[in-house]
Formats: structure tokens, sequence, C-alpha cells
């Protein structure tokens, strides 16, 4: 019998499908929200702070926008209202319930900026404080580990920085998006078996991946942790070098992001240095359809997802419900 997570990772290419067929509309809708801003803030947690730092990388390289991750402890915990003039503030929550993010997003509403939710549910406290609501139509997603509702959220934040674009950029990356259920089908029939062996060996590892791969990277290290018990860390190829390295050895494997694309080549030259301390280096992108480097991170962290819930397998967790995790987490 299938588990629920096995279930909801190989629905992705559905999922990815069900919501790509409104993303033209829903890039003009952010377009007209937009007009006049210069900036976006987006608040996020767990994976859907993980596809915010794709949205960090990819919305100023297609439309010369800054994008700030919100530190919602400002405004929850020190009662501070950071300026927003002039930004679109996103938030992006899965269920749309945790307190933090609608706090930001009601805030800057109460401050006159612009708001928009990425929610998985649109009647839900988040979507009930934005001036536009990015429903994922993923449907119930039940199991703890994200899956569907983290590549759609991807989807989403790309339809947005489509919206902030100038064409013919918006018209390119919207035409990128409607390949990705394909590509993301094809990518789960990647073969982890190796990739399984080499971190079973270990109850540690990292990360590492650049640029629209950072997400990549953050994700799949979430997934390996909160799915089998081990306490994996993402790193960037510069803060890996910056002194964590050093910990680097033969217990300590190591998944490298690194899909063909721009930032990708200093990922993989830190292949000689990991060598030489003795890590295994499992690498992402060499097996991977080819895909448009911008929307890359929506294919890239399949077979992370697919490693961590192999795992799991291997190691006995019951998939669903690991570590004693709860699907909603609430932060203040």
């Amino acid at each position: 019998m299938s588990s629920l997570l096995e279930t909801e990772l190989y629905a992705q290419p559905e999922a990815l499908r069900s919501f790509l067929t409104t993303g033209a509309s829903a890039a003009e809708a952010v377009r007209d929200l937009a007009d006049g801003t210069t900036g976006v803030v987006i608040a996020a947690r767990g994976s859907s702070d993980n596809a915010a730092r794709y949205a960090q990388y990819l919305v100023p390289l297609v439309s010369e926008r800054e994008v700030t991750l919100a530190t919602p402890s400002l405004v929850t915990t020190y009662g501070a209202s950071p300026d927003v003039w002039g930004r679109l503030v996103v938030g992006v929550s899965q269920s749309g319930t945790s307190p933090d993010i609608v706090a930001v997003l009601r805030d800057a509403r109460e401050r006159g900026a612009p708001t928009l939710a990425v929610t998985n549910d649109p009647s839900s406290d988040l979507a009930g404080q934005a001036d536009l609501v990015l429903p994922l139509r993923v449907g119930e997603e039940r199991s703890v580990a994200a899956t569907g509702t983290y590549t759609t959220s991807l989807a989403a934040l790309a339809v947005v920085a489509a919206g902030l674009a100038p064409e013919p950029a918006a018209a390119s990356l919207l035409t990128d998006l409607e390949g990705t259920p394909d590509l993301v089908a094809e990518a789960l029939e990647a073969d982890v078996d190796d990739a399984v062996e080499v971190f079973a060996a270990s109850w540690r590892g990292i990360t590492v991946g650049r640029g629209v791969n950072l997400a990549t990277a953050h994700e799949a290290a979430l997934k390996l942790t909160e799915l089998t018990g081990s306490l994996v860390t993402p790193f960037s190829p510069a803060d890996l070098r910056h002194g964590p390295i050093g910990a680097v050895g033969p217990a300590t494997p190591t998944l490298l992001v690194a899909p063909d694309e721009a930032a990708s080549a200093s990922v993989l030259d830190l292949c000689p240095e990991l060598h030489d301390r003795g890590a295994p280096v499992v690498t992402i992108g060499p097996g991977l359809p080819p895909t448009p480097s911008l929307v890359s991170p929506i294919v890239a962290v399949v077979p992370a997802q697919k490693l961590a819930w192999r795992l799991a397998l291997h190691r006995g967790v019951e998939v669903d419900a690991p570590g004693g995790l709860h699907k909603i987490t609430r932060t203040e």
C-alpha cells in the first residue's frame, strides 16, 4: 500500500499542470497589483521560506527589483512595523495559518502596501489579508513533508516574477514554466539507489547549491532532516568554504545541486576538495532532463525529495508522520 507521501510525490506533475492553467492571467493580476512598486518583501517559514529564496534570485534576474526576506519577529515579538513603502508584500504559506506570516501581511496592508498571498487554502487567514491570492490548487496535502505544495509554490513565485518582469522576459518565463510538469515527471524516474546507500552510512550530511538552486539545497536539507532523522545542513559554496568545510570528512555525505545552470560551476568546483577530505559526494544535475535554467529548481528538487523518501523507508521511518512532527506548524 502506498504511503501518502509517495502518492503526493508522484502527483506533482498534475498539480503543476492544474496551477499553471491560470499562470498567464495570474501574472497579469500581479502586474496590476504591483504597479508603482520598486521591490518585493516575502514572508515565509519552512519549505515556503526555501521557495522564497528562489524568488530572491529569480525576481531580480528578470525584473531588476530587489527582494527582501521578511523578519516576522520584528512585528510579532518586538512590535515594530518595518517600512514597506513602494514594496509588494508577499506571504507564502501552504496552510495560510501561521500567525507570524499573517501578521506581516496584516501590518503591511495597514501601512498601505499591496499584499499578495501564495497559499493552498484560499479561505485561510493569510488569504484574508491579501489584495490578491494565488491559490496553489494542490488539493489536501496530508503527509508532513511538503512535496507538491513546494514545487507549486516555486511555480507560483515564478508567476509573480513574470508579473513583475518586462516583455519579452515575462513571456519567456511563462513559456519555460509550461514545460515543467513534463520535466518533473521525467525527474521522478531518477534512480536514487546509490544516493540512498551513500546517505544511509551517516546521520549527518550537507547540501550545496548556489543562485536559484540555493533554494534547492535548503529544501533538500530540510527534507532529509525531517524525514530521515539525519541532521543535514545547507550551504552555498562560499559559505561552506568560510569555515564549515573544516568539519567535512568521510562521515559527511554531500549532496551537490548542480543542474545545467550558470551558478552550478562553482558548486562542482568543490568536488576536488571534497574528495580530498574523503567526503562521499552525490550530484543532482547530470541525470536531469534538459531544463531552462530559471525554472530548474522546480525540477532539481524532485530527486532530492525522492532520496529523502527512500532513505526514510530504508531506516524504517513512518514517512507520513516522521519524528513526531505535525503537518501544520504555527509560529508566532
